[in-house]
Formats: C-alpha cells, structure tokens, sequence
C-alpha cells in the first residue's frame, strides 16, 4: 500500500508544471470559497447583533395565551405579575438585564390631521442597560424624569406626514382595557429611523408609565432578556423553560431567532447564492480536472500499456488514477485554505469599506471572518469534484489494449 501511494505521488508531480496550473484552479475555487463564505458570515454576524441590539433581545416572554387567542380587550393577555417574572429571569446566569414592553396602537393626531399609530412602551433605563437604543435621527432619547411632560419618539414617515419636529406636541388616543377611550399630550423629543419604512410610517414610543396610565392597566405584553453573549441564548433558553412553568400564568418564551423574521429572509437568500456559487465551483473544478487527466492519460498511454503488459491489474489502474486525483484534491485544497486565510486576514487589515446598507448612513466594513466549517466543506467539495473526475479518465485508461498502448506514439 505505500509503495502505491508513493507511486500516485510521484505520478503527481511528473509534470509539474501542469500540476501546479492544476493546484493553482483548484486552490483558487477554494480560496474563492473562503472569502465569500467568510463576508457573508461576518454580514450575518453583523445583522444579527443590529437586529438584536436594535431592542428585539435575546429572548421575550410571553403568556401562553398570547398566542392562544386574540386580545379582547387591551393587555388582557398580557404578563400582570411581571415584576415578579423579571425578577426570577434577571438572577440567572449570562442574564444582562430584563426590559417589558407594551405593543399598543391608537390614534396619533396635531389638531388639524389624525394618523393611525403603532406604540411601543419601555423602560429607557432598562433599554439603555441592555445596550438597545433607537436610531436617532434628531433629538434624543426618552428620558427616565420628564418633569411632569409625557415624552415621545416618533419615526421619521410620522414626522414627515404630520408636519412635526422636535419640541412640538402631539395627542394621543387609545383605547383603555375596560375598552374605554382615553388620551395624553406628548412632547416630541426625538426622531427615529427604524430602516422600514412602513415602520417609520407608524412609529411611536413612549416611557412604560405614561402608557400604562393611557391604557390604565398595570400589565405588559412581554419581557426582553438581554444576554452577556448571543451564544448563550440556547442554554439560557433551556434553564428558563423549567423556572418559568411556576408562575402564576403560563409562560412560553421566544428565542431572538424566532422573531427575526427579516435575519431569516436575508440568510436565507445569501445562502442561496452561496450555493450557487458553489455548484460553479463544482463544476468549473470538474470540468477542468477531467481536462487534465485525460491528457495526462494520453500522455501516459505506453506507460499503462507496459503496466498491463506485466500483468498490473485493470481496476488497479483505475484506483490509481483516483488516488493521484484525490491527492491533487488534498494538496489544492490546502493550497486554497493557506490562500484563502491569508488574503482574508490582508482584507481585515485594509480596512476597506462598502457603501452604507439600506437604512443606514454608515458605511459596511469589508471584513472576512475565518469559518472553520467552511474550511472543511470547501475542501471536501474541491476533493470529491477531483476523484469524480478521475472516474472517466481512469475507466478509458483501464479498457486499454494492451498491443495498441505499447505501440501509441
């Protein structure tokens, strides 16, 4: 068995000026691979802590019957003893921080136009600790003493279409959860831009407070569970379920990625052209190496012949052929692998920029992030292209005959 590989090795590198073109195309589709698997990692990577960060959290809870049933009345399946609820999640491991939150819609209206709104309600203070915060715009952000004045936020289409800016007031209307109708002035403080636009359109957030005395309940919707790290989301996920079964309502939780339903669109579509890309690759790979060895298998007609002659058996030159393809394979995916991280870590080091991304004004950072498991899956797929490429070659080199090898020219 070495004497074989030895022989498939140095069959390898005869020619080695066609042999390094080889390892150059597969190296290239490999390093190709790497950099733009890695800069959609680092995209990925990138949008999901913005996502995250933007105040969707690591995890929310729920009451179960917030997704039983339809609300009746206002907050009627909304968390009444969530003071209590946040206080057993906030002592737990890798947990930041603990912010409710009241989904609520109503009225929005200066004295001469009326908008439909869709309110948020927080704790700056609890925000703020978790590292979340609105994209503002202009102004600033909701402050915890307000000296009396009901503060607000409001987007960018809200500000637009109403006619309002910061330091102007605004009224606003809802309905109570005893289905009463009820309202309060606010003070525009700032403008935000959420990056959508039906978003913006709608946008309102006030301090938790002045939405539970517009509402006049004490309930929340859901809790936002700000972790030290993203990772630990599964784990944390995992302990919560138990400790939260003994409630007084029943709660279900919700992981980041559950709720992020434009991350999942965003992964999912650059997965797709990964892919693609990937089965270019594939093929370019295949297509060049069956190329290559079947030259190489002309070019060593009489040497087959003269194998046969001595009594080499045909399937052992078929396993030979496979064995120098799959050896090219390892040594062009290595070579893809070294190229691939090097250039990787000289695009970090450049420090170049892309253009800012929809809804922002700062610009990308190009960066490549080194993925270890797609390392491994470009190699392997660079290494199964070269030994399904040998399969032709080394199937025509076996059905030789013997007197027309010997005497090819």
């Amino acid at each position: 068995m070495g004497k074989f590989l030895l022989l498939a090795f140095r069959n390898v590198f005869r020619n080695r000026r066609r042999t390094v073109m080889t390892l150059m195309m597969v190296g290239g589709g490999v390093a190709g691979l790497l950099l733009v698997g890695g800069f959609f990692a680092f995209m990925f990577r990138g949008l999901r802590e913005s996502t995250i960060r933007n105040g969707l959290g690591h995890i929310q809870i729920f009451t179960a019957e917030h997704f039983q049933r339809d609300e009746v009345h206002v907050l009627d399946t909304g968390i009444s003893d969530w003071r209590h609820v946040a206080a057993s999640v906030r002592s737990g491991d890798h947990v930041r921080g603990v912010a409710p939150r009241i989904d609520f819609y109503g009225m929005l209206s200066n004295g001469v136009k009326s908008s439909v709104f869709m309110g948020s309600a927080v704790e700056p203070d609890s925000e703020r600790a978790m590292g979340f915060s609105p994209r503002i715009a202009s102004g600033r952000d909701l402050g915890s003493n307000s000296n009396g004045e009901v503060e607000a936020l409001i987007g960018t289409g809200v500000a637009k279409s109403m006619s309002v800016k910061v330091g102007d007031g605004l009224t606003i209307l809802a309905v109570t959860a005893d289905g009463a109708l009820n309202g309060i002035d606010v003070q525009i403080v700032g403008i935000v831009n959420t990056g959508f636009k039906d978003l913006d359109d709608r946008y309102l957030r006030i301090t938790l407070p002045s939405a539970q005395r517009l509402l006049q309940t004490d309930r929340v919707t859901n809790l936002v569970v700000g972790l030290d790290d993203t990772e630990n989301t599964d784990s944390v996920a995992a302990i919560l379920i138990p400790e939260l079964r003994g409630q007084s309502q029943p709660m279900v939780i919700r992981k980041w990625i559950d709720l992020a339903a434009y991350y999942q669109q965003v992964r999912t579509l650059f997965s797709g052209i990964f892919l693609f890309l990937g089965i270019i690759v594939f093929f370019m790979v295949l297509m060049a190496s069956v190329n290559t060895l079947l030259m190489a298998m002309f070019e060593r007609t009489r040497e087959i012949g003269t194998m046969l002659a001595m009594g080499t058996p045909r399937m052992w030159i078929v396993a030979l052929f496979m064995v120098e393809a799959t050896l090219t394979g390892l040594f062009g995916a290595a070579v893809g692998v070294l190229g691939g991280n090097l250039l990787g870590v000289a695009l970090n080091i450049s420090g170049l920029h892309l253009p800012p991304p929809p809804g922002s004004d700062v610009p990308m950072a190009f960066k490549v992030l080194h993925v270890p498991g797609l390392m491994i899956g470009a190699s392997l797929l660079v290494v199964i292209s070269l030994a399904l490429a040998s399969i032709l070659p080394a199937i025509r080199a076996s059905r030789l005959q013997i007197a027309e090898a010997l005497a090819h020219v």
